[in-house]
């Protein structure tokens, strides 16, 4: 019996041994992945495998659709490859070609994709078309229509007619047609959002009609500075009775100017900007009336306005009066307006070719065609290298 029983396992142990040679033999002919369909039976873990494959083939499709078709980097390919899964290139290439017929170029799309990665995912007759279609109703150019969605990439997740046409509506009240609403959305996509910031809205504009403003300058004030109509009522309602009680008239522009500024402006930042010009010399009350001539004057900022005091005053020789009545010249560019002008006007001066007393505004202000035109080309006759002095190759050699 005993003697029986080892045969028998002795046999199964060879024949054992010769199976597992065999498959050692057989799987060592081909790849990894050709082996498991030669295993004997299949287990749990054969079924994880499987579907552990799958994810990675999802996720290297996901990165290289972004990366070739997207414009993306591959680091950030990989990174957004963790937000969504693409399985294939079709849906994909339907929301792209869509958005291309709308306008968008391969980097807006890339910016999009990056901003808003889910919209790959979009139904485009569904959830895209629509919405696509009602920008273009209301008159969002090719060129418009892009760059507004990018700026609020919410417009594509919000609800067309539960969010996107009632907000519509109401800021379409506060103007005169769909183009001062495409002009609002250009300077602020992101107010688009919220309806604690619609009925914001709705309030402060009220306040502006108790006052008197009349529909135009409204409509400034909402298609060039929605961030201020928008903001909240308790503080706008505060804006604008300071700029009524500094005096500015309703129904000039100015008003406008001076409300979007003394909104964004708190308290304490005011007084440090009038402190600033203090330094210089300015009353107080010059700054007021500074501030009333050209309400923009005050936020620019302190570095550039520093800049362009000590040259005015320095190498110029204008008194803090002759600057407080044209508080615009301000806001021009130092390098590329004051030096080079005023180095023709010293020139010219030193020739006797202008009035000594000429005004800094008088030359200033006028657009770079037209200072050319009365300045440099016209008496270029009588001082040759003029042009040159504007260009800042000679200047102390002629005058």
């Amino acid at each position: 019996m005993i003697h029986k029983f080892l045969i028998a396992r002795l046999t199964a142990s060879s024949l054992f041994t010769q199976r597992s040679r065999t498959q050692i033999q057989l799987g060592s002919l081909l790849p990894y992945n050709a082996f498991i369909f030669f295993k004997p039976f299949t287990s749990g873990t054969s079924s994880k495998s499987e579907s552990q494959i799958d994810h990675h083939k999802s996720h290297n499709f996901t990165v290289s659709y972004l990366i070739n078709s997207c414009g993306l980097s591959p680091d950030l390919a990989l990174k957004i490859s963790k937000k969504i899964k693409l399985k294939n290139q079709d849906g994909p290439n339907v929301v792209l070609d869509l958005l291309k017929n709308y306008g968008f170029s391969e980097k807006q799309l890339s910016i999009l994709i990056k901003r808003l990665p889910s919209v790959l995912l979009s139904e485009p007759d569904k959830t895209l078309l629509p919405k696509l279609k009602f920008f273009q109703s209301i008159g969002m150019s090719e060129i418009d229509l892009p760059k507004i969605i990018i700026g609020n990439c919410s417009l594509l997740t919000l609800g067309l007619n539960n969010n996107i046409i009632p907000r519509y509506n109401i800021i379409r009240s506060l103007l005169r047609s769909d183009e001062e609403v495409v002009s609002t959305l250009k300077h602020g996509p992101r107010y688009f959002h919220g309806y604690e910031v619609i009925n914001d809205s709705v309030q402060n504009i009220e306040v502006l009609k108790q006052i008197g403003l009349p529909q135009g300058s409204i409509s400034l004030l909402v298609t060039n500075f929605p961030s201020v109509v928008f903001m909240k009522h308790s503080r706008f309602n505060e804006a604008a009775e300071a700029t009524k009680e500094m005096g500015f008239d309703p129904l000039k522009t100015n008003f406008v100017l001076a409300l979007q500024v003394l909104a964004k402006m708190d308290k304490a930042t005011w007084e440090a900007k009038l402190e600033a010009f203090q330094k210089w010399g300015w009353s107080r009350d010059i700054c007021l009336v500074a501030f009333k001539k050209y309400p923009q004057y005050i936020i620019i900022g302190e570095k550039k306005m520093m800049k362009m005091l000590s040259f005015l005053v320095d190498n110029m020789g204008c008194s803090i009066e002759e600057i407080a009545r044209c508080p615009w010249i301000l806001n021009r560019n130092l390098e590329k307006t004051f030096i080079p002008r005023c180095a023709v006007v010293k020139v010219l001066k030193s020739r006797g070719l202008v009035k000594n007393d000429l005004h800094i505004s008088t030359f200033l202000t006028l657009t770079e065609k037209k200072f050319l035109e009365k300045y440099v080309t016209r008496f270029q006759k009588y001082v040759p290298p003029l042009l040159d002095v504007y260009e800042g190759k000679k200047v102390g050699s002629i005058i």
